[in-house]
């Protein structure tokens, strides 16, 4: 209890010097210095302790007091030298040279201990007075810190909190959304393709990765995000079902290097010959299809590389089946490991559809046959009653000179039936 009392006693005296000081003797500073707060960590977890230092610099002090503010949601007082009062958000400290300035002090002047109770930013801040070894006033300056209590969550983490998967079929074992932190991913997230690529420069150490299941119960392993190492990386996404009977795996083959044009596995060109694909060729589409006559066996394709240097192999063209297959052209980039494969989904007619199809093709060509007749038609009709047009205001023309010679002569007559009465 004495040594509350004397603490109270000593925060008084302080409060009225720190009172005075403000009001009456700042016409008395001759010195300047500069008070700042510090702490030992700048992002800390829930729970765990930092120090906050409070330091001057520029100038040394033999006495002063101030008052340091924290938040008190977010942060727990744990510790400070003896002489400490807290009320609320704020800490009460006052410091005098009991040798009359020999041990004046500069730098750090005291530490005081917190301990974090909630996430998010916390501020500390710091007013007071200061006093020189000759008794003369300090005119501070005075800098507030802060800290991160909890990581900040990023983008992708605050987009995974407002995306979830609505799909309850405890065998779903697709992804709803897969997005990264870098740009350049190719091709564009689809929840049925599984490969995809990029490539990053070498100051690149990690990348985060957001993958939202569509059945938000279903488990979601991500690895080799971390860490990464000049050359190629594969990023993997597992995805297992909620009822654990199904999974799907998704990879980025990331390619890490200082010259990106090497790691180039960009097509310029993607084309068969007389089909169309769906859809229509694009350097950065990766998946395809279209559709063959079942005469087919082999078709004729052409793939040619953005990069001179860089090759491209084609598996699958040939000895077609009935139905569904599948053509991999597979683009190797100039440093000789970075790959990207297109795939294209050719669909072979079977003899009961390729007869179909005809039959459609020979309906649309006679639908076609009936436009063009019909346009031919109106065509002529227009040509016709344009030239009859032409033709009306042509015989109005000729009626309108003739009726003017007429009128001409008319006048001729009368003048002379009018000299010969005279």
């Amino acid at each position: 209890m004495i040594k509350k009392i004397f603490h109270l006693i000593i925060y008084i005296i302080w409060l009225f010097i720190f009172i005075y000081g403000c009001f009456y003797n700042s016409s008395y500073a001759l010195t300047q210095g500069t008070v700042y707060l510090t702490s030992n960590k700048d992002v800390i977890d829930k729970d765990e302790e930092i120090e906050i230092s409070v330091n001057i610099e520029n100038v040394s002090t033999a006495a002063f007091n101030f008052f340091l503010y924290f938040d008190e949601l977010k942060l727990e007082y744990i510790s400070g030298p003896e002489n400490t009062n807290v009320i609320g958000n704020r800490i009460i400290f006052a410091w005098y040279d009991e040798t009359g300035g020999n041990k004046a002090k500069v730098g750090e002047l005291v530490k005081f201990k917190f301990k974090a109770k909630e996430e998010g930013i916390a501020t500390f801040s710091i007013q007071g007075v200061f006093y020189s070894n000759i008794s003369q006033l300090i005119q501070t300056d005075f800098r507030e810190t802060q800290i991160q209590i909890g990581k900040e969550k990023s983008d992708l983490q605050k987009q995974a909190e407002e995306e979830q998967g609505s799909d309850l079929q405890g065998n779903n074992a697709n992804l709803q959304v897969l997005r990264i932190d870098k740009e350049g991913i190719v091709p564009n997230f689809q929840k049925d393709i599984y490969e995809y690529y990029l490539s990053i420069p070498n100051d690149i150490q990690d990348i985060e990765v957001l993958a939202i299941p569509e059945n938000s119960n279903a488990t979601i392993e991500i690895s080799g995000n971390t860490g990464l190492q000049e050359g190629l990386n594969i990023i993997t996404i597992k995805v297992t079902s909620e009822d654990k009977t199904h999974n799907n795996v998704y990879t980025i083959q990331v390619t890490k290097t200082k010259d990106l044009s090497l790691a180039n596995t960009n097509l310029e060109i993607l084309a068969i010959e007389g089909v169309l694909l769906n859809p229509p060729f694009d350097t950065y589409i990766t998946n395809y299809e279209t559709e063959i006559s079942n005469e087919t066996e082999n078709i004729n394709m052409l793939a040619i590389p953005e990069e001179e240097k860089a090759s491209a192999t084609i598996d699958g063209k040939d000895n077609l089946k009935e139905g569904r297959n599948v053509i991999n052209v597979t683009v190797t980039a100039p440093n000789g490991f970075t790959k990207k494969k297109y795939q294209i989904i050719v669909h072979k007619r079977n003899e009961k559809e390729e007869k179909e199809y005809n039959e459609k093709q020979e309906l649309n060509k006679q639908n076609l046959e009936q436009v063009y007749k019909v346009e031919e038609l109106n065509s002529n009709e227009s040509t016709t009653q344009e030239k009859n047009k032409n033709d009306t205001q042509g015989n109005f023309i000729v009626t309108i000179i003739i009726l003017a010679i007429l009128m001409i002569m008319i006048g001729i007559v009368f003048a002379k039936i009018k000299r010969r009465k005279k």
